[in-house]
């Protein structure tokens, strides 16, 4: 994702005029735009948020990342309040169209309004509008 990006990440699944469906090193990439908002070709997968095979990384204008940890990787208590995480993450009801993932980027002061902020939002209509 852009370097410095924060709030709600969303992923559709199964757009066909979504960003195309790229490998690097046999694992997904998903290039997030600076809107937070990612349409892909990709189906929905299985993957688990605390298996490790799902990572966040922070990619500056040159192309260099910084990996963003999971919060619920990290004790409690060394949690800096200043830096960013994977907060929590949303999927939406397995069966259901369109299929989307939620992310939300932030640090531990910004856990509570952006959990809260969830609430606010419709992943339907704001696909529709994209």
């Amino acid at each position: 994702m852009p370097e410095g990006f924060r709030g709600q990440m969303i992923v559709y699944f199964d757009q066909p005029d979504g960003q195309a469906i790229q490998y690097e090193d046999e694992a997904r990439l998903y290039l997030l735009p600076p809107t937070g908002l990612l349409k892909t070709q990709f189906p929905r997968n299985g993957g688990c948020m605390g298996d490790n095979r799902i990572q966040f990384y922070y990619e500056d204008e040159m192309g260099d990342r910084e990996k963003i940890d999971f919060w619920m990787d990290v004790p409690l208590d060394s949690i800096p309040g200043n830096t960013d995480y994977v907060l929590m993450t949303f999927l939406s009801e397995k069966g259901t169209k369109p299929d989307f993932t939620i992310h939300l980027i932030g640090t531990k002061q910004e856990f509570k309004s952006l959990t809260k902020s969830i609430r606010d939002i419709d992943p339907v209509k704001i696909l529709e509008a994209l």
